[in-house]
């Protein structure tokens, strides 16, 4: 029925959604399950079986990526087991032997296997590539937790680990951090399932409660062709009465009286079928309204859930401090930009740009003046960029700018007007005017190398920058 077609189809898209960003072919395959089910008239159950099919392939293929990643995991820990026994309690020991095949069993383990992992040695003043990593560790682990408190943090317990990322910690203290981090993250990843798994239980009842509206309207319709049924035959038999009768009918009176008695009968079949069809026919109707109710209420879960899922993906995608795209929304259109400059071969440049001295800010005028700049260099970088260009922020003080159809002379002159206008805004702290300057690298696509040997050109250019000074552009390779 297109009752049926149209939830099966609501069902799909809606699982699309919840699911879509884990891996790109299944993405894929569930767009041909949703093409399946576009066709306004007979559902191509050939299509849609096949669709179905790749589907479940795909689920097959991550699952067993899953459990080939577990199976690593514990491996891992068999290492570090290996190394220093004499610490490793018993319990950890069973745990290890039992292997057990869930994800959040393997990582459990975690908060065991870290006091097993040698202390990293607190690197030198002077040893800046060490420094600068660990800037960016905090950096990125501050922007992930601020994100994921804007979609919730009632207990506040995301918005006080960032708080316990600044100012930067040593790496021994980042290292219990970033443990706390994946736990806080694993938590909130359990509460979501909890509640996806609720909203399912839901629609199953619903949908079970649709399938029985459907399944009693059609148990209907064939009482009523049974009630039919039942009539031609009375009918018929009635008929063959009258024409006995009036054939044997001796006198007027004898037949006028047969007569009679046949259309009484006759009557009262008709009436009673009237009153069963009236009954049945009521019936229905009640069910229909149910049914109508019942897909009334599954429409608007589903509408809910989608702007839900919408607004969360929409704030999933966006610095909360700049409101500029984060790294995850950036990485989308990278690869967007990635695939229009092989097919079209268009010149396309990224930019990565780090504030100078930025933690000098944050330490003598504290981090409310930190973001304060974040947010109007943020604002001041916008103004200077063409509507096709893309700006998001990577994290702490370093942002990447994205120039499509552009050549790497004209990258160059793009990053270094937006330089020349961000040395000249005013800024003043406390009463004293305070020059703001960034360091950047510049590189242009090469065709066939990945995203991350794009990036890591412009990191190195960016490197290059800081070294000589500081307060500069310089281009990748030379």
């Amino acid at each position: 029925m297109s009752e049926i077609q149209d939830l099966l189809r609501r069902g799909v898209l809606d699982l699309s959604i919840m699911v879509r960003g884990i891996d790109r072919e299944l993405d894929e395959t569930l767009d041909q399950l949703k093409l399946a089910l576009r066709q306004r008239n007979d559902l191509d159950a050939d299509a849609f079986g096949k669709a179905l099919e790749a589907t479940d392939k795909r689920f097959d293929l991550i699952e067993s990526r899953t459990e080939e990643g577990v199976s690593q995991l514990y491996s891992l820990y068999q290492l570090l087991v290996d190394t220093d026994d004499e610490r490793v309690p018993d319990s950890l020991i069973r745990h290890l032997n039992q292997r057990s095949p869930y994800v959040q069993d393997a990582l459990s383990l975690a908060h065991q296997i870290q006091p097993l992992v040698s202390v990293v040695a607190e690197p030198d003043a002077d040893n800046s590539t060490l420094v600068r990593l660990r800037q960016k560790l905090c950096s990125r682990f501050i922007t992930l937790l601020r994100t994921l408190a804007i979609l919730g943090d009632e207990d506040g317990a995301l918005r006080a680990l960032a708080a316990r990322l600044e100012p930067i910690p040593d790496w021994s203290t980042l290292d219990v951090l970033a443990a706390e981090t994946i736990m806080l993250i694993q938590t909130r990843l359990n509460q979501e399932k909890g509640k996806f798994e609720y909203y399912l239980n839901e629609l199953n009842a619903k949908l079970i409660a649709i399938n029985r509206l459907i399944g009693e309207d059609q148990a209907a319709v064939s009482d009523l062709q049974t009630l039919n049924e039942s009539l031609n035959a009375n009918v018929d038999h009635q008929l063959e009465r009258v024409r006995t009768e009036l054939e044997s009918a001796t006198d007027m009176q004898a037949l006028r009286l047969a007569m009679t008695h046949s259309m009484d009968d006759l009557l009262g079949v008709l009436g009673e079928f009237q009153d069963q069809v009236k009954t049945s026919l009521s019936a229905m109707h009640q069910r229909q309204a149910e049914l109508n109710e019942q897909l009334t209420s599954l429409q608007a879960d589903n509408h809910k859930l989608i702007e839900q899922v919408n607004q969360e993906r929409e704030l999933s995608l966006r610095d909360p401090l700049t409101q500029l795209p984060n790294r995850q929304g950036f990485d989308a259109r990278l690869a967007e930009e990635i695939a229009r400059s092989e097919r079209y071969q268009q010149p396309c440049c990224v930019a990565l740009i780090d504030i100078d001295l930025f933690k000098t800010i944050n330490d003598q005028y504290g981090h409310l003046a930190g973001d304060k700049v974040l947010k109007v260099l943020a604002k001041e970088m916008r103004s200077q960029l063409r509507q096709s260009d893309y700006l998001a922020r990577f994290g702490g003080e370093e942002f990447v700018l994205l120039l499509p159809q552009t050549p790497i002379n004209a990258g160059m002159q793009a990053v270094e007007k937006m330089r020349l206008h961000i040395s000249q805004c005013p800024f003043n702290f406390q009463g004293k005017p305070v020059q703001i300057t960034f360091s950047a690298g510049v590189s242009a696509y090469r065709n066939g190398e990945s995203a991350d040997q794009w990036l890591h050109r412009a990191d190195e250019a960016l490197y290059a920058s800081k070294g000589a000074g500081r307060n500069r552009t310089t281009p990748a390779d030379g």
